[in-house]
């Protein structure tokens, strides 16, 4: 659930920094440190559009597909054969994140919803990184390479498909 969250919250700002976009593409790298100095890395590729859709692909160290659009959000989980199906309403409302988010510094902006802080770094209209800590306290830091935008993404990358025999949780 920590981990949900940690998305959720994620995945909304960056459509926030995103909506210039008609569509990015781009490989992630995600470090999660707990208060004990403990760090999980999870590596990836990401694809979003600016009409709120997004799919994140993980890799390593375990495979999961994390889908997004206007109302719900999705994962699937082959090595737990479950499927977590919940809703966005928890997450910041993008055009209040928009318009809140304030340059602090050349390349870097800041913004705040309910009590996690969020600092974006870009450059040249791409996204380098977003570091917070999360509900958890937990530092979180999510790096971008190979990023493109403005590419075709058929609308198909975003459907997800529930796997036969999988656990549907509901929350």
């Amino acid at each position: 659930m920590r981990i949900l969250w940690i998305f959720l919250c994620f995945t909304t700002l960056l459509f926030a920094k995103i909506e210039q976009f008609k569509t990015i593409q781009s490989d992630f790298t995600q470090k999660v440190t707990n208060d004990q100095n403990k760090t999980i890395v999870y590596q990836g590729s990401f694809y979003a559009t600016n009409d709120k859709k997004a799919l994140w692909i993980y890799e390593k160290p375990v495979a999961k597909k994390i889908y997004f659009n206007n109302t719900r959000v999705l994962i699937i989980e082959p090595e737990l054969e479950q499927v977590i199906i919940t809703t966005l309403e928890s997450t910041p409302n993008i055009a209040q994140l928009l318009q809140e988010a304030k340059e602090i510094s050349p390349n870097k902006y800041s913004t705040k919803y309910q009590e996690t802080t969020y600092t974006i770094f870009a450059h040249k209209e791409s996204i380098d990184k977003v570091v917070y800590r999360d509900k958890l306290d937990n530092a979180v830091e999510i790096l971008f390479s190979n990023q493109t935008t403005n590419l075709f993404l058929d609308e198909e990358l975003f459907r997800a498909e529930i796997p036969k025999g999988y656990d549907i949780v509901r929350e």
